[in-house]
């Protein structure tokens, strides 16, 4: 019975509505003086006539010019510029047909009205603050529909400040709608927004850097709990020139403040880096045997056994090293199993390196660093290659000591056996012919990494004295 006007109409039946009722406001301007001629009769047929005009004249001017000028200003929705022009069009064309139609002298109906629009600006004077700090706010535009803004003053009137962070949906005459990261729309006054504190996240664009901070219990070696969790850190998807960094920051609850800085591209990405930096650190600390402090002091630490090597692990990455057995003896003394959280890094490009790591447990993941644009704004890991049980990597900088020449991250919990230079340093001198071994591993990972054809010789004499001055032959 009853229809729902809320429903989407077509644009051929509004522009059908729009028609009709131009041509029947035009008709009554030329029906109503041939009905009566009274005074008052050709009066209202004058202002219906050019009301009507001035309706179309502005509406044809806002088509032509005002809407292809403002199209992409997002600073309001619909565009604020726009209606105050609109507004000021209709002002002007209103006072035009009171002066030449109705006679009516502008100035005195000013005059008389003063005392009736001081009460009313009292009454209004919300609303007024509101459009007057809208207007400022589109004069001075610090930010538009899209970006993301963090603002802190008494938002909701109350006596202490606080801070609020969302994307910017809409400006209009009175309020800046935010859609916060929990989905909810939050409708501020533009008042309130012009006495608060306005940081743009999205501006300037590019990289940002971010912050997170954790408290620890003073110790002597507190130098490895930031090698630890910077290695840690190395899983968060960053740039080459901006990797995350640990730093002793301050004193607080009897610990020492050790702030995670790491850089975001996004609101977004900030935020999820944040949340994987203060997960990392909950989880690496105290595996590394650092309590954190709270208000009551440090907590506890889990009692876990340390994982040893299985012999056959070690029997196992010798013979793929293509080494003899009696090595397997040497080396397993200096064997290390390395427990992995989702998301740490392992190693990083780049980074200088000493030893050889053997996936025991779990899945790792070669990375790359790229930016993208979904599913949000944001440096993401673009997978290489995957690395399962029984695969090793970290050999060029074990036996050269070159950098790292790849990035590698836990997917999964995960279990690695990490063999140091120490390692070989010994047996290499008690036999080294078998230094042409290890130049043949070195030869075959890297045809199997490019695809290329065989290394030329000069190349593989490079690798010879890089091993021969690294392990001192």
């Amino acid at each position: 019975m009853f229809r729902d006007l809320r429903e989407k109409v077509s644009a051929p039946r509004r522009i059908a509505a729009w028609v009709l009722l131009g041509l029947l406001l035009l008709a009554a301007a030329f029906v109503l003086p041939r009905t009566s001629s009274h005074p008052i009769i050709h009066r209202a047929a004058d202002v219906i006539l050019w009301s009507v005009l001035a309706y179309g004249a502005i509406r044809l001017v806002s088509f032509l010019l005002l809407d292809p000028l403002l199209s992409q200003r997002k600073t309001a929705t619909p565009g604020f510029a726009r209606d105050l022009l609109v507004v000021v069009l209709y002002l002007v064309a209103a006072g035009g047909i009171l002066r030449q139609v109705l006679q009516v002298s502008l100035g005195q109906l000013l005059g008389t009205g003063a005392i009736a629009a001081a009460v009313v600006g009292l009454s209004l004077q919300e609303v007024l603050g509101n459009l007057f700090a809208g207007i400022s706010l589109h004069l001075d535009p610090a930010f538009q529909v899209g970006d993301w803004v963090e603002i802190t003053g008494t938002l909701r009137g109350g006596p202490g400040r606080e801070t609020l962070i969302g994307q910017v949906e809409s400006m209009t005459w009175r309020t800046v709608q935010l859609r916060t990261e929990n989905g909810d729309m939050d409708i501020l006054p533009n008042r309130a927004i012009a006495q608060a504190v306005v940081t743009n996240l999205y501006v300037p664009s590019g990289l940002h850097r971010r912050t997170a901070k954790v408290i620890v219990e003073p110790r002597p070696d507190l130098h490895a709990a930031l090698e630890h969790l910077t290695r840690a850190l190395g899983g968060l998807p960053h740039p080459a020139q901006h990797r995350p960094e640990v730093v002793v920051h301050s004193s607080d609850l009897g610990g020492a403040v050790l702030e995670m800085r790491f850089w975001a591209l996004g609101f977004r990405h900030g935020r999820q880096a944040a949340f994987q930096a203060t997960r990392l650190a909950a989880t690496v600390l105290p595996r590394e045997g650092f309590r954190l402090m709270g208000p009551h002091g440090p907590t506890p630490l889990v009692a876990r056994p340390e994982p040893l090597p299985e012999p056959a692990l070690m029997h196992d990455l010798v013979r793929q090293l293509g080494l003899p057995d009696h090595w397997a003896e040497d080396l397993r003394g200096h064997l290390r199993l390395r427990v992995l959280a989702p998301g740490e890094g392992v190693i990083r490009e780049g980074d200088p390196g000493h030893s050889l790591f053997a996936v025991h447990r779990g899945t790792l993941q070669v990375v790359r660093a790229e930016e993208r644009l979904e599913p949000y704004t944001g440096i993401f890991w673009k997978p290489l290659a995957e690395l399962g049980p029984g695969q090793w990597f970290g050999e060029a900088s074990l036996l050269t000591g070159a950098p790292r020449n790849a990035t590698v991250v836990a997917l999964t919990e995960a279990e690695v056996a990490e063999l140091p230079k120490e390692a070989f340093e010994a047996s290499l001198k008690r036999e080294p012919e078998l230094l042409e071994r290890l130049l043949d591993l070195i030869e075959h990972r890297a045809l199997y990494a490019s695809g290329a054809s065989a290394p030329k010789e000069s190349r593989r004499a490079q690798w010879s004295r890089q091993i021969r001055a690294w392990f001192g032959l």
